[in-house]
């Protein structure tokens, strides 16, 4: 690639980097706050059900839009919704309010995602996706250890919604980082460019009547997602684990959070030499199962070290099948679909996240945090070996032909 065609993939994954130390502060300061507020496992598991609840709502819609508009100035806007937002939630007192910002902070972050990743496919090259998507993994395990660690410093001189004005700035800084992107709209602009609800119901079936064609990959698509949404659902408990089982302060659980960062970072710069000889199918296959080993032997953590150790496996191995899972994607959805069929996949995968997520959050009434962490990974692993099997099915497949 010449200077110029690398400025920008450059920009991008400057942007993606602060976003991501932005979104590491938001996510470990409102978790203490609701905690603290409430002194409920439930109600911190709530905040992750919000998330997909907003996917389930943009989700048959935002795909139309997303293939239709510049997804740059969508970005843009999107990144300020979110931090004027933020920016009213140190000023209430009541957690219904609290509740309701968050919901719609989501609701602007389950736009930004798929129209980030269309923006992302849109502006690079196919041949550099890989090892593109392995930088990316790169700057996310950046962000994985300095996100904590800064929010552990602002903890500690300042309090949980000092932290969240800092977060404000970031949101803005990473707005104003974006306009120097070109403009990016994918092929779909070009004819029916207007959004109606006839057009966002011929984009469903245009959906549908891709996934009847590729059901090798919606399968291997749907089971990459159930891993993912279990660590979502795991995460939901991961305040209350810390704190409640293994009795950490707020700056240690911060420090944990942190030398999971320091696993993510490690596993990226493993994952920069893996690509150039690991195909895609391999590192999310295998990357998954071994992810679901980390959660494993945190879910059977009674110490401090013992958590860490899970911890920076599972983060490690995070990095390598997210970059397997990304090239993967991009290799096989149409650049002109992409927003579409992510939302909706997105949405699809929502709806079982609601129910795993529920349903963890209400078995801490009848088991303990420990039990039902322990359940939920022992049947994250399994998925993951799953997906293993089939990847490597279609692996062999492939090399049969």
């Amino acid at each position: 690639m010449d200077s110029l065609n690398l400025k920008f993939p450059i920009i991008y994954l400057f942007t993606v980097g602060i976003a991501n130390i932005g979104g590491w502060i938001y996510l470990l300061a409102i978790n203490l706050m609701v905690l603290e507020e409430t002194g409920s496992a439930l109600a911190v598991s709530a905040l992750y059900i919000i998330k997909p609840i907003t996917q389930l709502l943009v989700g048959p819609w935002a795909g139309s839009v997303i293939d239709r508009v510049s997804t740059k100035h969508m970005m843009v806007t999107l990144d300020v919704i979110r931090a004027m937002l933020i920016l009213f939630i140190p000023f209430s007192d009541s957690i219904l309010i609290i509740y309701i910002l968050v919901f719609f902070i989501q609701m602007a972050g389950a736009i930004f995602e798929p129209a980030s990743f269309t923006y992302m496919t849109l502006l690079l090259p196919e041949n550099i996706r890989n090892r593109f998507n392995a930088i990316l993994s790169f700057v996310h395990s950046g962000a994985f250890v300095t996100g904590p660690l800064i929010a552990g410093v602002l903890f500690m001189i300042g309090s949980l919604k000092e932290a969240l004005f800092v977060n404000v700035v970031i949101f803005l800084v990473s707005a104003a980082i974006t306009l120097f992107l070109p403009k990016k709209m994918s092929s779909a602009t070009i004819e029916n460019s207007k959004i109606t609800w006839m057009n966002i119901r011929d984009d469903w079936h245009l959906v549908v009547h891709f996934s009847k064609k590729a059901i090798p990959f919606f399968v291997i698509y749907m089971m990459f997602q159930t891993v993912m949404l279990m660590t979502a659902a795991l995460d939901s408990m991961e305040v209350t684990f810390a704190k409640k089982v293994l009795h950490l302060s707020d700056t240690a659980y911060g420090s944990l959070v942190t030398i999971a960062g320091i696993g993510f970072l490690m596993g990226a710069v493993f994952t920069n030499i893996l690509v150039r000889f690991a195909p895609a199918k391999l590192l999310m296959g295998l990357g998954t199962l071994l992810v679901s080993v980390g959660y494993v032997i945190y879910s059977f953590s009674s110490t401090y070290l013992l958590a860490s150790i899970g911890f920076f496996v599972l983060s490690f191995f995070l990095s390598i099948s997210n970059t397997g899972y990304m090239t993967y994607i991009q290799s096989n959805i149409p650049t002109e679909m992409m927003g579409r069929i992510s939302s909706l996949y997105e949405m699809l995968s929502s709806s079982i996240q609601i129910v795993v997520i529920l349903f963890l959050g209400l078995a801490t009434h009848w088991f303990s945090v420990k039990e039902v962490v322990i359940s939920g990974s022992i049947l994250m692993f399994c998925v993951a070996f799953y997906l293993t099997l089939l990847s490597a099915n279609q692996m062999k497949k492939k090399l049969v032909k």
